[in-house]
């Protein structure tokens, strides 16, 4: 048996071309490869190719926004690109095309361009507004969504008292950011009866001997325990996972996504198909932290001489989870779990603000088309007899047509809302480390609402509202039920 090299090429799946010259003959017998997918690398390939593939979309957007305002600068603005020409232009080109910063002012002044006068009381001042953004879209499956936003925003705003020696300014600003906070999120409240604890509040407590002596050994002095270089680092660490240090505003290197999840592949299943449109599954959540209006001196060298009057957390699961069905006879529900949960640290107060609500949402709506509620009035038999012959019962034929009278689609659609929300507002001190309940309630809604058709003019609307409210504290309120009901006719001249 001797080996003879063919060159070939495949025309189809059942026919080859011999690219041989030779003329020898031979007798070849062609079997097919087993297919990639019983390959035992195919499995394994195709997972990591997917999770390759998995980021659909990045954007990140930066913008940095600054703005001065120099009261009493006393050169003459030229006419190139706003120059006085002649010897050392004023303000300078970097001035004109934005390249600058506060350090400008002091330039100004070496070059004598400002009104050095005690009478003129006027500051200059600058903004800074440094905004990040960075979105991304993944989809690790089929029909699974993940939509990811991470944003980071500071905002400066500096008065300077340039004609006093050292000039001397002042500081304001805000700071927001996104961050995660799972850590609490459910923990439940507490009640009356043990005095609503809170595990993370003992926790917060619990750190704020830790980061007191953080900062004494940081700074150098006393600090005191309610600070807010104390209460701030100590509220991050407990409530959120951008803590770990004593600043007021975490690194770039913290900043941690919020995110939205969309799935629709249940629809796909054989036993979804046959009685469901579409099924999707929704879940977002959202936690931002924020710093209220602060003020400093900007010749502080630390974050002592900050004041920060509150810090807060804002945090929502819209939903944590939601249900959207579409029926095959076209019927719509929906089914959603709604929590929000809101944390504000008061320096000034020395406590934590807490408040929360839960929400169970259902919703059902369905569409009658066509539906005549005073009768089948709208259509009409029309006969119709063939030309040309004799008119007698057996040569005549009779053609039947309806045709619509109004040409309006006398549509009736139906809504009924359930809807179940507990909230509640606690106030923490932190000095006695209590708890103390402020507000709240239980609301019961029930809503129905129905719209119909009767012209191409006109709508008729009926609804009916029930709302049931019980108070958290009976001492400052008492339980209500309220109803509502009527009827409305629209009128409309744009159709």
């Amino acid at each position: 048996m001797m080996k003879y090299s063919l060159k070939y090429k495949v025309l189809d799946e059942n026919r080859i071309r011999i690219k041989n010259r030779d003329t020898i003959q031979l007798m070849l017998s062609i079997a097919p490869k087993p297919p990639a997918e019983k390959q035992w690398w195919y499995n394994p390939a195709q997972y990591a190719a997917r999770t390759l593939m998995m980021i659909r979309s990045v954007g990140i957007s930066y913008r940095n926004q600054y703005a001065m305002s120099i009261p009493g600068f006393l050169p003459n603005i030229g006419d190139c690109f706003g120059q006085r020409t002649g010897g050392v232009m004023a303000p300078g080109l970097a001035f004109a095309f934005g390249f600058t910063d506060d350090s400008y002012l002091q330039k100004a002044l070496d070059n004598g361009w400002l009104l050095m006068n005690d009478s003129l009381a006027t500051p200059a001042t600058s903004n800074l507004t440094n905004d990040l953004q960075i979105k991304a879209t993944l989809e690790p499956v089929r029909d699974l969504k993940i939509d990811l936003n991470a944003s980071r925003t500071e905002t400066k705003a500096k008065s300077i008292q340039y004609m006093y020696e050292g000039m001397p300014a002042t500081q304001s600003g805000t700071f927001t950011m996104t961050t995660i906070s799972l850590k609490s999120t459910l923990e439940s409240i507490g009640d009356a009866n043990n005095g609503y604890h809170s595990a993370s509040f003992d926790k917060f407590c619990r750190l704020l001997d830790s980061y007191r002596q953080q900062a004494e050994a940081k700074y150098g002095t006393t600090v005191d325990p309610y600070s807010a270089s104390v209460m701030i680092p100590a509220f991050l660490s407990a409530y959120t996972s951008s803590g770990g240090s004593l600043s007021f505003f975490p690194a770039l290197t913290r900043l941690l996504p919020n995110w939205t999840i969309r799935y629709t592949g249940l629809s796909k299943l054989p036993w979804f198909r046959d009685v469901f449109k579409s099924v999707t599954l929704n879940h977002a959540y959202k936690s931002i932290y924020a710093v209220g209006s602060y003020t400093t001196n900007t010749g502080s060298s630390s974050l002592l001489g900050y004041n920060v009057p509150t810090v807060s957390l804002n945090e929502s699961f819209s939903p944590l989870i939601g249900i959207d069905l579409t029926f095959n006879n076209n019927l719509t529900a929906k089914l959603e779990f709604r929590t929000t949960r809101v944390l504000n640290l008061s320096m000034t107060s020395i406590q934590i603000n807490e408040s929360r609500s839960h929400d169970w949402v259902v919703g059902l709506a369905y569409k009658i088309s066509d539906f005549n509620i005073f009768g089948s009035k709208g259509n009409r038999k029309v006969k119709k007899a063939q030309r040309g012959g004799r008119k007698n019962n057996k040569t005549q034929e009779q053609a039947t047509s309806t045709a619509p009278k109004t040409g309006v689609n006398h549509d009736l659609n139906l809504r009924l809302d359930f809807s179940l929300r507990d909230q509640a507002a606690i106030t923490r001190d932190i000095a006695t480390q209590t708890s103390n309940a402020n507000s709240g309630n239980t609301a019961l809604k029930i809503s129905f609402m129905a719209d119909y058709t009767l012209s191409r003019l006109l709508t008729l609307s009926a609804y009916y509202d029930r709302q049931t409210n019980r108070p958290l504290l009976s001492a400052s309120s008492y339980p209500t039920t309220t109803h509502d009901f009527g009827l409305s006719l629209k009128f409309s001249l744009t159709r």
